[in-house]
């Protein structure tokens, strides 16, 4: 386990960071993985040779502040060259299923935020500036989510180690060569310019279109001065957004998944003018209900996340349990808000609206993705390209 540990504390620090020598790095914790975040300190301290703030925090608030110093004194220590955040997130603080009727809990927006369910708050003036990460942390209760009641503790590192690639030290090379490839896959995206999509599943096909003055977005992230790291991992997907009043014809998850704490599963959803206009599911139509009575741009189909169905995730990650992992597992269709990595040039909220740009206090990801899966686009001047076949992206 300790080996373990220490392999998920390199890869936070050499891949996803990318953590140099006199960066000071802040660490947000709750008192259940204070544990993991004074290792991952410690380890942070050697390769920065800075001090390292641990920052304990119950429910949001800050509890204390813990300085963790590196072994050379301070007068061998380098300037401070920058800051670098991260979060790590106890996976089994997500409330997951919920006895409590959806209806009750749409008007609690901090409740909507535990379920994962809240939209990017649309600030055009805060771009991002230095390097920060979401770190999950493992639990048995997130574990029997996926694994059943009878998950015992080995199941659950067993399952978050090949999640991570951490059962060795090749992990490290395999998320370098995923931000490489997703790279190469976005910046090839992003030349076919303004996109007319054509999704189409079991017995399902949805007509949509990018919106105006948008770039695919995900992968690795790359600052103004070339600095580059992961916001989260693993990492599959790649987004882009919809133009709010183009979506068209119907769609149907493949994966179940939740909304406020309900399960949904084989959902069909039947779209008029970009937004959802009626849907059934065989389970969880009540849970449905209550997210679409939480604001019009709830229904909008917003956006598109392409990820392979035959990774390790779309194999593991048998239904959307925790919003962290969601789109990494399949790809989804996604209602409500969209995503601000997708913005070009658009600094007023004006240029949203022109962008035809969906909004909504909310967003769901619904999973589609499956090994009949077909993604054609068509580009503005009428060539069709074949984005993914059988569930594939094609290079």
């Amino acid at each position: 386990m300790e080996e373990l540990l220490k392999r998920y504390a390199r890869l936070i620090i050499e891949v996803q960071l990318k953590l140099e020598r006199g960066d000071s790095l802040s660490i947000n914790t709750e008192g259940s993985t204070m544990g993991f975040a004074r290792l991952l300190a410690k380890m942070a301290c050697e390769a920065t040779l800075q001090v390292v703030n641990i920052v304990e925090t119950n429910h949001g608030k800050v509890v204390q502040v813990i300085p963790m110093d590196p072994v050379e004194h301070e007068i061998l220590r380098p300037e401070v060259k920058g800051f670098v955040m991260c979060h790590i997130l106890d996976l089994d603080n997500a409330p997951y299923l919920s006895e409590e009727n959806p209806m009750d809990m749409v008007a609690d927006v901090a409740l909507l935020g535990s379920f994962g369910l809240l939209s990017d708050p649309v600030f055009l003036d805060r771009r991002i500036a230095v390097p920060w990460a979401n770190i999950p942390y493992p639990g048995p209760f997130w574990a029997m989510q996926l694994l059943g009641k009878e998950a015992s503790e080995l199941d659950m590192w067993t399952l978050f180690a090949s999640l991570y690639r951490l059962e060795d030290n090749h992990g490290l090379r395999f998320w370098e060569d995923q931000g490489n490839l997703l790279h190469y896959r976005k910046q090839k995206l992003n030349k076919l310019g303004r996109l007319q999509f054509s999704i189409t599943g079991y017995d399902w096909t949805l007509q949509a279109r990018q919106a105006k003055r948008t770039i695919w977005a995900g992968g690795r992230t790359t600052l103004a001065n070339n600095r580059t790291f992961f916001s989260n991992l693993p990492v599959q997907h790649l987004l882009v957004s919809l133009d709010s009043n183009s979506a068209q014809g119907t769609f149907t998850s493949t994966k179940s998944f939740l909304v406020l704490g309900q399960l949904v599963e084989d959902a069909t959803f039947i779209v008029e003018k970009g937004k959802v206009v009626s849907y059934t599911a065989k389970k969880g139509e009540h849970a449905l209900k209550a997210y679409f009575s939480i604001d019009e741009g709830a229904s909008i189909v917003s956006e598109l996340s392409l990820s392979d169905n035959d990774t390790i995730e779309s194999h593991y990650l048998t239904k959307g349990v925790h919003p962290h992992f969601n789109k990494e597992m399949t790809t989804h269709l996604i209602l409500g808000g969209f995503t601000l990595a997708t913005l070009t040039d658009q600094d007023s909220d004006e240029d949203i609206d022109a962008c035809d740009l969906a909004r909504s206090l909310v967003r769901l990801e619904i999973p589609v993705g499956s090994n009949v899966l077909s993604v054609t686009a068509l580009q503005e001047n009428g060539d069709e390209v074949v984005l993914m076949e059988e569930g594939i992206s094609l290079e």
